[in-house]
This record gives C-alpha cells, sequence and structure tokens, in this order.
C-alpha cells in the first residue's frame, strides 16, 4: 500500500492536551446520562468511531438504548463498557453480508415465495451473536440497557431489557422482508427501524436526564427523483424514515438536552461492508471536533433542546427554538451530518 493510500485520523491540538487527558463535559449534563444508537446496517460502524471520540471526554452511559445495529452495539458496550471500543474493532473488522444472511442467500433468493418470511433464516445472525456476547441474559450485562423492537401487531416500538437477550437482538434486527419476524412472550417483533430507529423519546420516557445520541452515517445525498417503482418506493421510505427521526429528536429535546452527534454523509449502502474502517475513521474525527465546540461554545449546565451542527436535521418550525447550534470552528475533511 503505498503512503498516500493511509488515513490516519490526526492527534488532538496541542492545547486539547495539555492539563486534562479527557474532555470534561459530564459536570454539565443532567443525568442519568443515556446513549441512544440508532440502527442502519453496515453504517453502524460508524458508531464505532463516535465511541472512541466520546471516550477523550468523562462522558459515560448510565444507561443504553439501541436498534439494530445500534442494538449490536449497545449490548456489546453495557457487557463490558471498558472493553468495548477495542471490541468493536474486531467485530466490524470481521463483519460481512454472510454474517447476516449465510452463504446460501442468494439461492433462497432465486427459491422465494409469498410464504416465506424472509429471505434468510436468522440462523447465522444468532450464530454470529453468540460469538460476539458471552451474556445470554439482560440481567448479566453491567450497564442498564434495553433493545428496541416494532410489535408487528401493533407496530409500537418495543423496549426489551428483560430475559434472554440474543433473541431481543434478533428481533431488533430483524429487517422485514429479509429477517423473519422473532417471537417472544407469545408476540411478533420485526427490526425497531419501523417504529423507532433513533430511539431518543423512548430514552426519555425510560427517565434519561440527557441523550447522547449515536446515529449512524447515510448515503451521499441526492435530489434525482425518478419515476421508476423501485426507486419511488425508496424515496418514500426515505422520507419516512426522516419524518420519524426527526419527530425523536424534537420530542425528546423539548424534555433534555439531546446532543446530536455527527455522522458521515457520504457511505455506501446499509448492506455493504466494504468501508466499515473508513466509515468509523470519519465518524471519530466528526465527533471529537463537535464534542469540543460543544464544550467551548457551551460552558454552563445544558438546558433542554437539540445540539448539534446545522443542517444536520430538518426542524419543523414550531420545534426551532429548541434547536441548539454547535459551529464546526475548524473544518475538517469529512462530510457533516
Amino acid at each position: 500500500m503505498a503512503a498516500t493510500e493511509f488515513r490516519v485520523p490526526p492527534p488532538r491540538p496541542p492545547k486539547a492536551r495539555k492539563g486534562t487527558t479527557t474532555l470534561a463535559l459530564i459536570h454539565r449534563m443532567p443525568r442519568p446520562v443515556t446513549f441512544a444508537l440508532a440502527g442502519g446496517g453496515a453504517h453502524g460502524s460508524v458508531q464505532w468511531g463516535l465511541l472512541q471520540a466520546l471516550a477523550e471526554t468523562d462522558i459515560r452511559a448510565d444507561s443504553l438504548i439501541g436498534t439494530s445495529a445500534g442494538a449490536l452495539t449497545g449490548a456489546i458496550m453495557a457487557e463490558d463498557p471498558l472493553a468495548a471500543v477495542n471490541r468493536l474493532a474486531y467485530v466490524w473488522s470481521q463483519l460481512d453480508l454472510q454474517d447476516v444472511l449465510g452463504d446460501g442467500w442468494l439461492s433462497m433468493l432465486r427459491s422465494a415465495t409469498s410464504r416465506r418470511p424472509g429471505l434468510a433464516d436468522n440462523s447465522t445472525v444468532s450464530e454470529v451473536l453468540s460469538a460476539i456476547l458471552v451474556a445470554r441474559d439482560f440481567n448479566e450485562l453491567d450497564i442498564p440497557f434495553a433493545a428496541v423492537c416494532t410489535d408487528l401487531a401493533t407496530g409500537l416500538p418495543v423496549a426489551h431489557e428483560q430475559g434472554p437477550l440474543i433473541p431481543a437482538l434478533l428481533a431488533s434486527s430483524a429487517i422485514p422482508g429479509v429477517l423473519p419476524p422473532v417471537a417472544i412472550d407469545g408476540r411478533l417483533y420485526i427490526d425497531g427501524l419501523a417504529s423507532a430507529n433513533v430511539p431518543t423519546q423512548l430514552a426519555v420516557r425510560r427517565g434519561a436526564g440527557s441523550v447522547v445520541v449515536l446515529d449512524t452515517g447515510s448515503r451521499a445525498p441526492s435530489t434525482e427523483v425518478s419515476a421508476s417503482a423501485a426507486k419511488i418506493a425508496a424515496r418514500v421510505s426515505k422520507i419516512l424514515g426522516d419524518a420519524q427521526r426527526r419527530a425523536q429528536l424534537q420530542v425528546a429535546a423539548a424534555r433534555v438536552p439531546v446532543l446530536l452527534l455527527p455522522t458521515p454523509n457520504d457511505l455506501g449502502g446499509t448492506m455493504d461492508f466494504r468501508g466499515t474502517i473508513e466509515a468509523a475513521a470519519s465518524a471519530y474525527e466528526l465527533g471529537r471536533q463537535f464534542l469540543t465546540d460543544l464544550s467551548d461554545q457551551y460552558p454552563d449546565t445544558l438546558k433542554p433542546g437539540l445540539y448539534a451542527r446545522d443542517g444536520s436535521v430538518a426542524l419543523d418550525p414550531d420545534a426551532s427554538n429548541s434547536f441548539r447550534p454547535v459551529q464546526l470552528t475548524t473544518r475538517t475533511a469529512a462530510g457533516n451530518r
């Protein structure tokens, strides 16, 4: 590999390295602090980078709530907070599509019928989860954690926090049409992305005094509108997802401080695992700069509101008064979301 191909985040500015080894922020945040981790498939590697940035501060999670890929990250954190960032490095350097769908997913696609609940079964992803995690029950975790799923009958989000851990994670990541619903206590659940992909409202409902949002990256934005059925369906799905994300953030920010860490917006598809290391590196740089800017621009106790980069989320006019912009003071090479 040529030296010019290396991309290594730079060290912190000398000023930030003097005196203290961590950025002091936790004293400004009402407790308890909840980390809310969004779903996003392969984009979940972004959360690894954001956690690296958070590790350079004194912010620690009192509780965790995650959806889909964010539920996996949350479970790893909850099992061993000290080793989580290092463990995630090994997870995201190995995960690929076969770890989700198994080796035979192409043959399943060819033989798919309307009676099949998903493109693949969940045996492979169950084995992967069992290999990553030692804990088998929520009560074995060191930090309170909840995995968000969608009740298939009601369409409402449900936060599982008790009982067997692996079935809850399988339900939280049961992508509709790709992986089958999961039965827990007689009810069927699917991926939490359908109801609360960014579970900030649930975090507040569960008693959070402050929420740190670890979102996932997105694909490069496009304004092209196509007349093809597939692209129209994809566009509608994105519109609905953005509206759900906006509502979750706004409801939570009206009650508590919500820190929306920035994420890359130039990633591939959510099932494309080839760029996970680069995505994590970009997120680390973005998150580190954001937290430094937040510390400089809001020196007092944080009030309820959405602390985020300009343009990171479209707010409804009646919620704009809760927006707390965190201005970028040092330009970075990566894009913001």
